[in-house]
C-alpha cells in the first residue's frame, strides 16, 4: 500500500545512483521505465490559465494535460495538433470544457518547450519486497537552436505501508546533501521563462499602475502613455499573424485609453503637439476599426442564430460567409496601414514624445499634484453624467444615452487611470456600479449599430442571385425585429441601472473625495 509521499527540487543535474548512494546495504536500488518527451507549455498571451491557478503541459503532438500548480489534480485529453490552439477544437469533452470556461475565445500558445527525462524507480530489502517507491526527472529548457539547458529536477520518494523506517531513512538522506522539499510544475515553468527573459503575468489586459499622489499630473501621464504604448506594441505581432481577436480589442482599447487621457490634459500641453498626435492616434483607430466590428458580428454568429427559427438559417449562414469574405478584405488592409512606414514612424515618435518631451513641454497646470488634478477631472466628469443621466425619460431621443455612454467611458477611464490614489474598496464599488451601467449603455448602442449595419446590407442585395438574396434578406428582417425588441428591454433597464450608480455608498464615496451629492 501506498504512504506518504515528498518531492524534492534538484537544483543541479545529477544522477538517480549518486543521490541514493548512502542506502544500507541491504537495500538496493531498482530502475523501472525510463522515458524522453518533449513538453510545451501552453496559455494565453495574457496567463488566463495561469491566473486562476493552472498549467497546461502538451506532453505529444495532440496529447494536453491540466493541472494545478503541484502537478496534481490532471485532466488528460486529446486535442489539435496544431501550434496555436483554440480551447474550442478540443475533441475531450472534461478538458474541453475546462479550457473554454477558463480562456475563453484566446488561442493557446505555447510559452516554453522543455525536454523532460522521466526514470521510475524502486528500493527493494534482501527478501526483494517494495518497500519505497518513486520518481526522478530531469528537465532541460529547448532554445531556439534546439539546445537544451538545465532547468531542474525532481526526486519524488513514496512510502510503502509497513516500511516506515527506509521512507525517513531516504529523507534523511535526501535532506544531507542539502535538498528542499517542495518542487512544483509552477517552479519549472518560472525557471523557463526566466532563461528566456520573461515572468509569468507578463501581460494584462486588465490595466494597473500605482501612481504617488504627490507627484506631477504630467509625470503621471508619462507613466500611463508608457504602459499604454507597450501594451499597443505587444499586441501587433498577434494581430499580423492573426492569432486571435483579442490582440486587436486589446490593442484599440489601449490606443483608446491613450486618446482619451490626451484628451483629459490637453489644456496643460501645446495645442499643436496635442493635435498632431490626436490625429495619428484617430487614423490608426480608422484603420483597425472595420477589422474590429467584423470579429464582433463573427464572434456572435451562434447567439445570431439562436434568434432565428430554423426556416431562416440559410440565410444568415449566406450572410456570415459574405462577412468572413469582407474579413479577409480588410485584415490585409489592415495589416498593411500598420506595417506601414508611416504608422512605424508615427508610433515612434509619440514615444519619443512621451519618453523625452512630453513634460518639459507642459504648462504650469501639468505640474499639479496628480491626485489634485483627478479629483478635479473625476468630479466635472460626474457632474455631466449625474446630471444628463437624471434627465433622461422613457421619452429621451436615443442620442441622449449615446451621449452618456461615451461620457461613461471617458470616465471609467479616468477611474481606471487614478484608481490608485483612492480608497481600494470605494473604487472598486463604484467602479463596478459604473460598469453596470456601461453595460447598459453599451448593449443599447450596440444593438443600434447592428440594425443600422444589417439594415445597410439588406439594402444592398439588390442585384445578387435571386434566390440567396430573398433568403438574406428574410434572415437580416428577422434579425432586425429581434434586435430592436431586444433593444427596447435594454431601454427600459436604464433607469435602475442609473439608479445603482448613484446607491448610498457610491454617494458616500462621491461626497468625501469629489463634493458630489
Amino acid at each position: 500500500m501506498k504512504e506518504k509521499s515528498v518531492t524534492y527540487i534538484l537544483q543541479e543535474q545529477t544522477e538517480l545512483v549518486t543521490l541514493l548512494s548512502g542506502l544500507p546495504e541491504k537495500y538496493t536500488l531498482q530502475k523501472g521505465e525510463f522515458s524522453v518527451a518533449t513538453l510545451s507549455y501552453m496559455d494565453t498571451f495574457d496567463w488566463r490559465l495561469y491566473d486562476k491557478g493552472f498549467i497546461c503541459l502538451r506532453q505529444r503532438r495532440s496529447v494536453y494535460v491540466l493541472t494545478d500548480f503541484n502537478g496534481e489534480n490532471i485532466i488528460e485529453g486529446e486535442g489539435p495538433a496544431q501550434r496555436n490552439i483554440f480551447p474550442l477544437n478540443f475533441t475531450t469533452g472534461v478538458l474541453g470544457e475546462k479550457l473554454q470556461s477558463v480562456a475563453g475565445i484566446r488561442v493557446l500558445l505555447p510559452l516554453a518547450e522543455i525536454v523532460r527525462q522521466s526514470q521510475s524507480f524502486q528500493i527493494v530489502n534482501r527478501d526483494q519486497k517494495v518497500v519505497l517507491l518513486g520518481s526522478f526527472e530531469l528537465n532541460e529548457l529547448v532554445n531556439s537552436e534546439g539546445e537544451p539547458t538545465f532547468l531542474s529536477g525532481s526526486l519524488r520518494v513514496q512510502g510503502v505501508r509497513g516500511y516506515v523506517k527506509i521512507l525517513t531513512r531516504v529523507v534523511e538522506l535526501l535532506q544531507s546533501q542539502g535538498l528542499e522539499a517542495g518542487y512544483s510544475e509552477e517552479r519549472t515553468l518560472r525557471l523557463a521563462l526566466a532563461s528566456m527573459g520573461r515572468k509569468p503575468l507578463d501581460y494584462c489586459s486588465q490595466f494597473s499602475i500605482i501612481l504617488d499622489p504627490a507627484e506631477a499630473v504630467i509625470q503621471a501621464a508619462q507613466k500611463i502613455f508608457l504602459q499604454l504604448l507597450d501594451e499597443m506594441e505587444r499586441n501587433v505581432p498577434g494581430i499580423i499573424q492573426d492569432i486571435d481577436t483579442e490582440f486587436l480589442h486589446d490593442f484599440r482599447v489601449a490606443l483608446r485609453r491613450t486618446r482619451s487621457l490626451l484628451g483629459s490634459i490637453k489644456k496643460m500641453l501645446p495645442s499643436a503637439d496635442v493635435d498632431q498626435f490626436q490625429r495619428g492616434l484617430q487614423e490608426i483607430g480608422i484603420a483597425t476599426g472595420p477589422v474590429r466590428d467584423l470579429d464582433v458580428y463573427l464572434l456572435g454568429k451562434k447567439g445570431y442564430q439562436a434568434m432565428l427559427p430554423e426556416g431562416l438559417q440559410e440565410g444568415l449562414t449566406v450572410f456570415f460567409k459574405e462577412l468572413s469574405r469582407q474579413r479577409v478584405q480588410e485584415l490585409r488592409r489592415m495589416k498593411k496601414a500598420l506595417q506601414s512606414r508611416n504608422c512605424k514612424q508615427f508610433l515612434r515618435r509619440w514615444r519619443r514624445y512621451v519618453e523625452d518631451s512630453l513634460i518639459a513641454s507642459a504648462y504650469a497646470a501639468g505640474h499639479e499634484p496628480c491626485k489634485e488634478v483627478a479629483i478635479k477631472a473625476i468630479r466635472k466628469r460626474l457632474r455631466s453624467i449625474l446630471k444628463d443621466g437624471a434627465g433622461i425619460t422613457s421619452q429621451s431621443p436615443d442620442a441622449a444615452l449615446h451621449g452618456l455612454r461615451i461620457q461613461a467611458k471617458k470616465l471609467r477611464y479616468l477611474l481606471e487611470f487614478y484608481r490608485s490614489l483612492f480608497p481600494e474598496a470605494e473604487m472598486n464599488s463604484l467602479v463596478k456600479s459604473l460598469k453596470k451601467l456601461q453595460d447598459n449603455l453599451g448593449s443599447f448602442n450596440d444593438l443600434s449599430v447592428q440594425q443600422g449595419m444589417l439594415g445597410q446590407h439588406q439594402k444592398g442585395l439588390a442585384g445578387g442571385e435571386q434566390k440567396k438574396a430573398v433568403q438574406v434578406a428574410a434572415a437580416l428582417g428577422g434579425l432586425i425585429t429581434h434586435l430592436h425588441e431586444e433593444q427596447k428591454g435594454v431601454r427600459q433597464e436604464f433607469e435602475q441601472r442609473f439608479k445603482q450608480f448613484t446607491t448610498t455608498d457610491n454617494r458616500r464615496f462621491l461626497i468625501c473625495f469629489f463634493n458630489e451629492f
